[in-house]
């Protein structure tokens, strides 16, 4: 057997919460590891650069915009501490060397944007999230902070309520592998994968927690981006509309993409051409993907699922709490999309979502890497039982009975959309999802470089929750 690693903090994924969390927890002296099943990092999708009240005199506008979109389970005090974390978030960014959009003035360039009374949106045009996410690598990269790339979590071992380490198949070599740990941040991609191919976002550090014990909450409140290229995954961001971009009902009436509820077409025709290399990336998508072309055609869009909210519940420092909040799972931290925080709900406010993630992740990497300063390594049997346990759940897969990888992944994404469309009820989505879970199965048994398996792992953490849902 393999010796078993000790970190001070395990950082579980490979966005921009992540990263930003991993660089915060290493500055405060934690010895930091990154561990996530993608062999890189991860860019998420791009649906609007970085909410931030830089052109005003204070967050307050920006607070009562994000109030305003009126969900019962938002809360404030989150909300009024991440928008007024945002300036500083900006000027941090620019320090590290972030190429923004630029005014007159030299400033960064803000762009209006659908639910905004004052132009707020920073960044690089279509390329934000391409842009943001180099600049925390390369801060990564200066910090030789450790990375173990396609490993996938697997299991979070869990010691009368505080965490004791992790257990990961790396697929490079197919071996189980353990972890031990003072401190864990649950910083993975959303659970997405449901609506859209489970590739993209199979809540894997949300499905560890709940198999530790942990509830999570709000996970139906799905929101969706009302400027999906329709047939396909592909967001076209808000800048568009900044830029001189027109979203109208399909009849031709300019319409609010934040309240439409139909399909709709984007019209970029006259867009000002001074805007356009700040959205060449989207216009190259738009032509390879369709075919379409801006400059004469308009774009079919719909209402799709490129981000989830629902998570983890967290209190002000990014400890995921249990039992309604009267205890925190021990040296457990959450942030972006793996928590609920009650910054978001089931709308999301244009570019509130990157803010929440990098402000998520610097509080959740501080706090993790002071708690492991004042914690000591244990659990250590635990740690070994919770290996040999995993190490039978992947030789289980490798089995004649059960449900095809392909068939699993087939049946939950359609039920996923037929619930999302309110044609099956909760009890029936949460029996599949259980069933599917429960007896998903490979048909190699190899566990090297083997891509079926790490589908199946997919499935099984999409299916851990669905199965959550309460009823």
């Amino acid at each position: 057997m393999s010796a078993m690693e000790s970190w001070d903090v395990i950082v579980i994924g490979a966005g921009p919460s992540a990263q930003r969390a991993a660089i915060a927890s290493h500055d405060s002296g934690a010895k930091t590891v990154m561990i996530h099943q993608a062999p890189g990092t991860i860019t998420p999708a791009s649906v609007a650069g970085l909410a931030t009240s830089l052109g005003e005199t204070s967050p307050e506008s920006h607070i009562e915009d994000t109030m305003g979109l009126g969900d019962l389970g938002l809360n404030e005090a989150t909300i009024r501490r991440i928008c007024s974390s945002a300036v500083e978030i900006v000027a941090e960014l620019e320090q590290w060397g972030m190429i923004f959009r630029r005014d007159d003035s030299g400033m960064p360039h803000l762009s209006e944007a659908p639910g905004h009374k004052s132009s707020r949106l920073s960044g690089a045009g279509d390329s934000t999230n391409r842009y943001v996410t180099k600049i925390l690598d390369e801060q990564l990269l200066k910090r030789a902070l450790q990375r173990r790339q396609s490993n996938v979590p697997l299991s979070l071992i869990m010691d009368n309520g505080q965490v004791r380490g992790l257990v990961t198949l790396d697929l490079l070599d197919g071996e189980v592998k353990a972890f031990q740990c003072k401190s864990v941040i649950l910083a993975c991609e959303g659970y997405q994968g449901l609506w859209t191919s489970i590739s993209a976002g199979s809540g894997n550090a949300i499905a560890l927690a709940i198999r530790a014990g942990i509830e999570p909450q709000r996970i139906t409140d799905i929101p969706f981006h009302p400027m999906v290229i329709r047939g396909t995954s592909i967001p076209i961001p808000y800048e568009v509309l900044s830029a001189g971009g027109r979203y109208r009902s399909e009849s031709g009436d300019d319409i609010d993409p934040l309240t439409n509820e139909h399909d709709a077409v984007i019209d970029l025709r006259f867009i000002e051409k001074e805007e356009l290399p700040w959205l060449e990336s989207i216009r190259k998508v738009i032509l390879d993907s369709t075919g379409l072309n801006i400059s004469v055609d308009v774009i079919p869009v719909a209402h799709g699922v490129i981000h989830t909210t629902g998570g983890l519940p967290v209190d002000e420092l990014g400890r995921v709490t249990m039992e309604d909040g009267k205890m925190w799972a021990t040296g457990v931290f959450a942030a972006g999309p793996s928590a609920s925080t009650g910054f978001h709900g089931s709308k999301i406010l244009p570019g509130n979502l990157l803010l929440a993630n990098l402000s998520t992740g610097a509080t959740t990497g501080h706090e993790a890497g002071n708690w492991a300063k004042n914690c000591q390594f244990g659990g250590t049997k635990l740690i070994l039982e919770g290996l040999e346990d995993s190490r039978k759940m992947i030789r289980n897969l490798n089995s004649e009975d059960g449900i095809s990888v392909g068939s699993a992944e087939a049946r939950i994404m359609n039920q996923a959309k037929s619930f999302l469309s309110g044609e099956i009820s909760a009890e029936s989505f949460v029996e599949t999802g259980k069933e599917v879970s429960n007896s998903v199965r490979t048909t190699t048994p190899t566990g090297v470089m083997n891509q079926e398996i790490a589908s199946a792992l997919r499935i099984i953490d999409l299916g851990t929750i669905v199965s959550s849902i309460p009823l």
